[in-house]
């Protein structure tokens, strides 16, 4: 037993120590780890022999602890079956600072979860399909010799307005168990809690407030249970006081070499071969949810996109063409209009800034998209409700009754899929002269942040050349508007967005970013500063490089790591088409940061194009 905390240095010290001198493992246990096991009923007799501490667990308590773990378990098992089986990648997370700014620290799924049993509060941050949910679901699963975790879907608990032992005790597992809130708090009092609450970021803003009382009260009310919050960085912070704030990281290729491998076994070196080759699907593949979808089409030789809502839309082009769905979907009530029921059920849930409709809701979207197509004579009159079991059955659609019926898409990824072809055609009928429509769509989509990710896939659909000019045309004029309405919004982002776009539209927005951004960057205010460079860093684009260079390649190395953490993913683009030669001039401390950043945030052991030596 040690006075005070163990250091790491302190902890490797006394590792190798023990090892050298006796050949054993030394494992240093925490105290609230020591003090969990201890609060475990079968350690019972521990308690009576080394604390001397008389206290009998009821036999009814043991009882209610086994029946609580197995309808934990069995809603891990649910949660699970989204996954369809495949295999799971352990992810790693980096640790962010107050400021949000990465530090030099990265956490296992291991740590993670030893942080868990120690009653620390996380908040798991993570762009879209990064992996927040298949991280919890990991936790979960893990075998411990203490502690019994609970997956919690975030927003129907908050909007529920229920305690969470309440909530817990009315999902079917537990129901299924007879286990009630007291019986939970009763199990609580023994066995430590891990609550795994997940989709923060999906809470609808009109429930907020709610959801922000709700987890103060759960972070007061539970002292000993873990808590981590899964959730896409958002303007609204779980209000969890003292919380390791991680930051889950894009996939490394040896990460993504093995996911394949244990996939496809033989034939993942195959689909490895082809991403290697192709520099903008090996981007979207250090993200496993594209990853996973990528590897679906590979299985059955479909074309494989290199645009994140390209590679959606073949995978639901293959969903709807499978026997089990291609004839349910042609014939009544459907009538082969599933994007149209679609595309309006998700305009609606992202508009509210949520993942699911109540049934009601619901019923009345679908039911005024019906009538319109019944109108211009596209289809017979249906019901809401057959169309919702349709494509509950037979689509990306599911139903949820916990707690309350509501429906929502298998993935947020595929409603902003959705969303974004609404969207997408609002803005290609947008005209030049129409100052006020251009304001409400900037009002309605480019200032709201739940639109974010969806506009993102519609700026990527503008990066591609068709064959037909017209078109080509048509795409760059609308990846300007949304580049411009985004600079009167938010630098970064328009910044962003530019860079999506591709280089066409770069041409055509590249004189006003650039005088926008140089505006901002010269009043005399360190934020200021900050936020035009992340702008600039943003783009990806040569045209910066007279500010840029001079803050990488110089000797103060506070300022290098400043900039470098402005922006996750530093492009070589940045520098020039002569990067090679530029950064070969620079010092030896400057060109070592400067491949340090890019194996961090883009390559790996493996990185091509780029050796420590300044080549």
């Amino acid at each position: 037993m040690t006075s005070a905390k163990v250091g790491n240095a302190d902890r490797k010290q006394w590792e190798e120590a023990i090892q050298r001198d006796h050949s054993l493992e030394l494992h240093i246990i925490e105290r609230e780890e020591i003090i969990t096991l201890m609060m475990m009923p079968e350690n019972a007799s521990l308690r009576a022999s080394f604390l001397h501490l008389e206290i009998e667990v009821e036999s009814q308590v043991t009882d209610l602890i086994e029946r609580t773990r197995r309808a934990a378990d069995a809603v891990t098992r649910t949660w699970a079956g989204k996954t369809k089986g495949h295999p799971l990648i352990d992810l790693t997370a980096v640790r962010l600072d107050p400021n949000g700014a990465e530090s030099a620290e990265v956490l296992s799924l291991e740590q993670i979860d030893q942080a868990l049993s120690q009653s620390r509060r996380m908040v798991l941050e993570g762009p879209a399909g990064r992996g927040k949910t298949t991280t919890l679901i990991q936790l979960a699963q893990r075998t411990r010799t203490a502690g019994t975790p609970f997956i919690v879907e975030l927003p129907a608990w908050t909007s529920s307005r229920r305690g969470i032992l309440e909530y817990i005790a009315g999902m079917p597992a537990f129901q299924a168990e007879g286990l009630t809130a007291a019986d939970l708090a009763r199990v609580q009092q023994t066995e430590p809690f891990q609550l795994l609450l997940n989709g923060w970021n999906e809470i609808a803003e009109s429930n907020s407030a709610q959801a922000t009382d709700a987890l103060r009260e759960l972070e007061r009310d539970f002292p000993s249970a873990g808590i981590i919050v899964a959730t896409r960085t958002h303007h609204l912070t779980p209000p969890l006081p003292g919380a390791l704030r991680l930051r889950l990281l894009r996939l490394r290729r040896v990460q993504r070499a093995a996911y394949l491998a244990a996939r496809l076994g033989a034939k993942g070196a195959e689909l490895r071969a082809r991403i290697d080759a192709d520099p903008s699907l090996d981007e979207l593949t250090r993200t496993p949810f594209v990853l996973s979808e990528v590897a679906s089409l590979f299985e059955v030789g479909a074309e494989i996109p290199s645009t994140k809502i390209g590679v959606l839309a073949e995978v639901l082009r293959l969903h709807e063409q499978r026997d089990e769905h291609r004839n349910a979907l042609q014939a009544a009530p459907i009538f082969g209009r599933q994007t149209a029921y679609l595309k309006a059920l998700a305009t609606e849930m992202t508009r509210r800034g949520a993942v699911a409709l109540p049934e009601a809701d619901a019923r009345a979207v679908v039911a005024a998209v019906a009538r319109g197509l019944a109108d211009r004579g596209q289809i017979e009159s249906v019901g809401a409700p057959a169309i919702l079991a349709t494509l509950t059955a037979h689509h990306v659609l599911e139903r949820v009754d916990y707690p309350q019926p509501a429906f929502q898409f298998e993935h947020q990824q595929l409603q902003e899929y959705y969303a974004a072809l609404d969207v997408r055609a609002r803005l290609l009928r947008l005209r030049d002269d129409d100052r006020d429509a251009m304001g409400r769509f900037t009002a309605d989509y480019v200032n709201d942040p739940a639109w974010a990710e969806p506009l993102r896939m519609i700026a990527e659909t503008f990066a591609e050349q068709t064959s037909d000019g017209g078109t080509d045309k048509r795409n760059t004029r609308a990846g300007a508007k949304l580049v411009e309405m985004a600079l009167a919004v938010d630098l970064v982002f328009a910044g962003e967005l530019a860079q999506l776009c591709g280089a066409a539209v770069w041409n055509e927005v590249r004189a006003a970013v650039g005088e926008r951004f140089r505006a901002v960057y010269v009043i005399r205010d360190g934020n200021y500063q900050q936020y035009a460079l992340a702008a600039m860093l943003a783009t990806g684009a040569d045209d910066f490089s007279d500010v840029i260079v001079p803050l990488l390649s110089g000797q103060d190395q506070q300022t290098r790591l400043r900039t470098y953490r402005l922006w996750p993913d530093i492009q070589v683009s940045l520098l020039g088409p002569n990067w090679r030669e530029q950064v070969r001039g620079w010092s030896d401390e400057a060109r070592a940061a400067f491949v340090s950043e890019l194996l961090h945030h883009r390559l790996d052991a493996e990185g091509r194009g780029l050796r420590c030596g300044g080549q």
